[in-house]
């Protein structure tokens, strides 16, 4: 007697988890692709290769969706700040400074929608929430305040080693992160404007910043 054919194993569904991250890297690609505007839920499920019912499983609106997006963006700036370059080298102790300005610049430039949502929405902000100095509300981006840490402890170091002039180390991370937004948000709201190539505007720039903080 023939043996029976066995039916091919039904495809395993994938984990939530994993899902979750494909919808947060169709959002990402739309925003890239057709602004923050153009981004609607049905067009991100579609990318995701899910349902717009399905989509709401994994997240319940819009706004937890951008929240999501805005801490994978986070944790990308944390890992450039860490591949920036060892702190403290003795021939320039702001190297890291140096390189992260350029790094921060350059990627805000080239994703000006991204950039946008993490600073630039209001939604995302509450006036009455500790921001970037305390342990984020829920209901907003979580890995924020670690990215700040991160420069904050930086500035400190510098402190501490008599390389920068004494001052309130989240003050000076400020002034850092400041010099940083400025020229992001200058470049990309004017961008026929004929300002210095933005390689050399931000060594210039940087420049600046290192030589009115640094000690002596």
């Amino acid at each position: 007697m023939p043996a029976t054919p066995r039916r091919p194993a039904a495809p395993r569904r994938k984990p939530a988890a994993d899902r979750r991250i494909e919808v947060v890297r169709a959002a990402r690609a739309l925003f890239a692709r057709d602004g923050l505007e153009g981004a609607s839920m049905r067009a991100i499920a579609a990318r995701a290769g899910v349902s717009a019912a399905a989509l709401y499983l994994y997240f319940p609106d819009r706004h937890a969706l951008m929240v999501a997006v805005c801490d994978s963006i986070f944790a990308e700036l944390i890992a450039m700040f860490r591949a920036a370059g060892p702190a403290g080298r003795a021939r320039d102790p702001f190297a890291r400074l140096r390189g992260f300005m350029h790094a921060y610049v350059a990627w805000g430039l080239a994703h000006p929608d991204e950039y946008r949502l993490l600073f630039l929405i209001k939604e995302f902000h509450d006036p009455a929430g500790p921001g970037h100095r305390g342990p984020p509300p829920p209901g907003a981006p979580q890995l924020g305040p670690e990215l700040f840490a991160l420069l904050v402890a930086e500035v400190r170091g510098l402190i501490e080693a008599g390389h920068m002039r004494r001052a309130d180390p989240a003050t000076a991370a400020e002034a850092i992160w400041a010099s940083g937004h400025g020229l992001i948000a200058l470049l990309t709201t004017l961008r026929a404007f004929p300002f210095t190539p933005a390689p050399a505007l931000t060594e210039f720039v940087a420049d600046v910043m290192i030589r009115g903080l640094a000690a002596g």
